[in-house]
């Protein structure tokens, strides 16, 4: 058995990730997705992991850029639309989740009535 595992080769592929923050503003969000302004130019395609900090609290969500444009006149100001990517468990520190829970918030408002 010994002299069978000495024969025996094992090739491992090592895998790195090279990640960047990059600072965003908020433009709008939906259950979907967001529309978010940067300084710097994001390829469409890149997937990361956005950061949102709402009174406090801080929510995480796994995104996708679906477009990147340039605003004309604002020298080197991007809008960049992301996807919500559907990557694990929506838990309360999920984007999605917060978001659904305050849209229903709000259409429970709008109909008059309490989410209590």
């Amino acid at each position: 058995m010994k002299s069978r595992l000495n024969g025996l080769r094992c090739q491992m592929e090592l895998i790195g990730v090279l990640t960047r923050e990059i600072p965003t503003r908020l433009i709008e969000i939906s259950r979907s997705g967001c529309l978010l302004e940067s300084g710097h130019r994001i390829e469409e395609g890149t997937v990361g992991a956005l950061r949102l900090e709402v009174d406090g609290q801080s929510y995480r969500e796994d995104v996708r850029a679906t477009r990147c444009v340039a605003i004309a006149g604002s020298g080197s100001a991007y809008l960049v639309g992301v996807e919500f990517l559907q990557t694990g468990k929506a838990d309360g520190a999920s984007i999605r989740r917060a978001v659904s829970a305050s849209f229903g918030d709000f259409s429970l408002r709008s109909a008059g009535l309490s989410s209590t």
